[in-house]
């Protein structure tokens, strides 16, 4: 006889499930968008390179994601003392090696701090990061600029900061408010909108916090505070 989940192993369970989701969806709309150029540029030797980098890359993604998925059948974090800007840098390097998937061309200004160990499981925020990154990427385009900063504010409880900034069109405080962390809502063309919904969800399984600040015309900020080591209880 099964013994039902509680409802934290539920949760666990739907936002593994959501990752899962997120990843296939964006391999399948980079697969469209490479099928879509495909007549028009297939005898263009620099398509072709980037066609073979986005055919390796979308196998290698799905792998990656159904070995972590199947290898959760307790539905457990496995957590780990943690360098947060070595996974920061980690998760721009994976972004900005993606050929033609990733609006690469855009610049990316890092300014890593002194920051203690979070505890945490690095693959679930790796992925937590990596979509708060392309997510900016995407909103700042190739003539844009985007902003990492990671910090430890020295007041209150410890903290580990990860802050992006785009300067994209920006969003109203109305749909940040009400569709932003709503499954499938998005404000871009094409887009699956689960990339901050299934982060966000990640950050808090870490008892850490996921906010966006935005407005039109301003760009936006995303600001993830997580836990240090020394306060995992």
């Amino acid at each position: 006889m099964r013994t039902p989940r509680s409802a934290p192993d539920r949760q666990l369970r739907e936002t593994l499930d959501s990752v899962l989701l997120h990843d296939v969806m964006n391999v399948g709309f980079r697969l469209r968008l490479l099928l879509g150029n495909l007549e028009r540029s297939y005898e263009d030797p620099d398509f072709k390179r980037s066609a073979v980098n986005a055919l390796r890359g979308a196998v290698e993604k799905l792998d990656a994601a159904v070995a972590r998925w199947s290898s959760q059948p307790a539905t457990v974090l496995v957590k780990v003392p943690i360098d947060v800007n070595a996974l920061v840098a980690e998760a721009l390097r994976s972004i900005l090696l993606r050929d033609g998937s990733a609006p690469a061309s855009a610049a990316v200004e890092a300014q890593l701090g002194d920051v203690p160990r979070v505890w945490g499981d690095p693959n679930y925020l790796r992925e937590a990061l990596s979509s708060v990154l392309l997510n900016a990427l995407e909103a700042a385009g190739p003539d844009g600029c985007v902003s990492v900063r990671t910090s430890c504010p020295g007041r209150g409880r410890p903290r580990a900061f990860v802050e992006v900034r785009d300067d994209g069109p920006g969003m109203t405080p109305e749909f940040v408010r009400d569709e932003l962390f709503r499954p499938f809502r998005s404000t871009k063309e094409e887009g699956v909108g689960l990339g901050l919904y299934t982060a966000r969800r990640i950050v808090r399984h870490h008892r850490g916090t996921l906010r966006v600040f935005s407005r039109p015309g301003e760009g936006t900020l995303v600001r993830v505070t997580l836990p240090v080591e020394a306060d995992r209880s």
